[in-house]
């Protein structure tokens, strides 16, 4: 007997993550997708399982089948010989499936393995009052009744719901019980034998390779015989013989009446007993076949999914690469202060004894006729140059800040609607609400940003200090040219300079220039030729990471707490890797 071409632990392991497979919401065709990842579960749940599970020896399954009002069950009980399934004229009749077992086969049948998902009703015998009682339990519970009749042992039967139920539920359990059965056998009548539904089920036995046997009940002429055997059945394709037993009248609840045809259709029903490893191997091979099937569009439907919320991530950090970027071009044409502090406090560390001395109290005498002077003409104190200027470059900042946000944000709000095909429904859905913060939220966002570029910049400076000064230091010559330059211009134009006051002078432009032009060269000498470039670009690079980080919170964040995941790569390898062993082993 065949074993299934999964391990336990592989059913187990694909059982839950089918259960926690799940396809993007209002997604075209994704209702559909997720009907088929719930079949599938069935699939492997009902006959995979339960086949892993099973005894070589085990019985074959027969489910009866059929659409509405055919008289399956007077069928089930002209099979058996005895009046097990309730039968009735009224459509829709059968509520939940009957299973009529030998008691010695009841091991088969282990209970939590055996149709796991429903509830197990015993019956003591075919009267017993528990199947009215247990009417409620319905389509979610199959009742199950032992005998011990010998000549009808060997083999399972199961009388199905109707195929063409007008509820859901139903139509499901009579699913459940085709991926269950080893042979099907399905009775029509001349008025349904054409049905769509019909045909198809009768098409999907035949797909799962299950043995597939057609009763002809209730009368039919010989045209519609020959429909049937002629045209429908050789469409439903597969290789195995399909049987075809005509019965020319209705047959009667009674066992006893017409014995002829009922001793042809229970040796045509007891028939797989012979025929119980070919029949069970067939099965477990189509039910692999098509498991497999469904995984396989599962995985390219998930793949689909997955590339393109891949692919739309994947251009929102181009979007913040391309802010980023332009925003470091922005920085490198802004005037550097943050240098020009690294070569201040250089100075300071560098000091001239007695020259400083002297030098600092003439500041402070300078800066205080400076300032007053400058109340009495303007009445306020004057204006710090380097400051004004500071506050310029910032208020460009700001503004560019704001500029490209908005660009981005804009840039990013498009590309859920161009690179979506098959999550194109679902794609406006992620956008809504995600236009542009208030302008309250937008200030915060930029006053964080701000304050930790300072906080930043404050770093760098001191570190980049630290660094000159010790490269100056491993240099004798460049420190004595260092403290040169520096006496010449604390004594050529320090006393004349209002910056180095506090105030706003004629001399303000003339020594910051002297100063930058004197000391540039010594740094750049004591770091390389083009120390002053270099790190001016890895300032500008830390600083337009930082604003990626703001593009990030602002714009692409909020996207992104409202796209799905997609399934994870690792579920997807492990579901790949199920088809191609199920297919392989179906191909046996």
């Amino acid at each position: 007997m065949p074993k299934t071409a999964l391990t336990s632990d592989q059913l187990e392991r694909l059982a839950a993550d089918l259960e926690e497979l799940s396809f993007v919401a209002d997604a075209d065709d994704g209702g559909l997708y997720a009907e088929r990842c719930a079949k599938a579960r069935r699939l492997l749940e009902v006959k995979l399982r339960f086949e892993a599970a099973r005894g070589e020896d085990a019985p074959p399954l027969v489910v009866i089948a059929g659409g509405t009002n055919v008289g399956k069950s007077t069928i089930f009980n002209w099979v058996v010989g005895e009046a097990v399934a309730s039968s009735s004229p009224l459509a829709r009749h059968t509520k939940a499936p009957t299973v009529y077992a030998h008691e010695g086969e009841l091991a088969a049948l282990g209970e939590g393995v055996f149709l796991p998902r429903y509830a197990r009703l015993e019956l003591a015998d075919k009267e017993d009052p528990a199947r009215e009682r247990s009417e409620g339990a319905g389509a979610e519970a199959y009742f199950l009744l032992t005998h011990r009749r010998e000549e009808v042992a060997g083999v399972v039967l199961v009388d199905s719901p109707d195929i063409d139920s007008t509820h859901a539920r139903n139509r499901e359990v009579a699913e459940d019980l085709l991926f269950l059965a080893d042979a099907v056998l399905f009775v029509a009548t001349p008025e349904k034998y054409n049905d769509a539904l019909c045909v198809d089920y009768m098409r999907q036995a035949v797909s799962l390779d299950k043995g597939l046997v057609c009763v002809l009940n209730k009368g039919a002429d010989r045209s519609i015989e020959d429909d049937l055997r002629d045209v429908i059945l050789p469409s439903l394709g597969g290789k195995g013989e399909k049987g075809l037993i005509t019965l020319p009248y209705e047959p009667k609840p009674d066992p006893a009446s017409d014995k002829v045809f009922r001793e042809e259709l229970q040796a045509t029903v007891l028939r797989p007993r012979e025929e119980a490893s070919s029949l069970r191997a067939a099965a477990l091979a189509g039910a692999e076949r098509e498991l497999a099937r469904d995984l396989e569009q599962l995985g390219a439907r998930l793949r689909e999914e997955l590339a393109e919320l891949d692919r739309i991530r994947s251009e929102v950090e181009l979007v913040l690469d391309a802010g980023r970027d332009q925003y470091e071009r922005f920085l490198l044409g802004l005037e550097f202060y943050e240098l020009d502090r690294v070569y201040e406090r250089v100075l300071q560390e560098f000091r001239i004894p007695v020259l400083d001395h002297i030098y600092d109290g003439f500041r402070g005498a300078i800066g205080f006729v400076s300032s007053n002077i400058g109340r009495l003409v303007s009445g306020s104190a004057p204006e710090d140059g380097r400051n004004a200027k500071l506050d310029a470059r910032s208020e460009k900042d700001r503004l560019k800040l704001k500029e490209l946000l908005g660009t981005a944000r804009g840039a990013v709000l498009e590309l859920p609607d161009r690179h979506t095909q098959v999550l194109r429904d679902a794609a406006a859905g992620w956008v809504e609400g995600l236009g542009a913060p208030s302008p309250e939220l937008l200030n915060e966002q930029i006053a964080t940003y701000s304050k930790r570029a300072d906080e930043a910049s404050e770093r760098w400076i001191e570190e980049q200090t630290r660094v000159h000064v010790e490269l100056i230091e491993q240099r004798p010559q460049l420190k004595v040219a260092l403290r040169t330059v520096k006496g010449v211009l604390q004594i050529g134009f320090g006393l004349l300079s209002a910056k180095l006051t506090g105030g706003f002078g004629p001399w303000d432009v003339l020594i910051g220039s002297a100063a930058q032009a004197a000391v540039k060269p010594i740094i750049e000498a004591a770091g390389g030729h083009l120390h002053y470039q270099k790190i001016k670009a890895e300032f500008v690079s830390e600083r337009a990471a930082l604003f990626r980080e703001l593009l990030a919170q602002s714009v692409a964040e909020p996207l992104d707490g409202k796209l799905p995941a997609g399934v994870a790569p690792a579920v997807l390898e492990r579901l790949g890797e199920a088809q191609a062993a199920l297919s392989q082993g179906a191909g046996k």
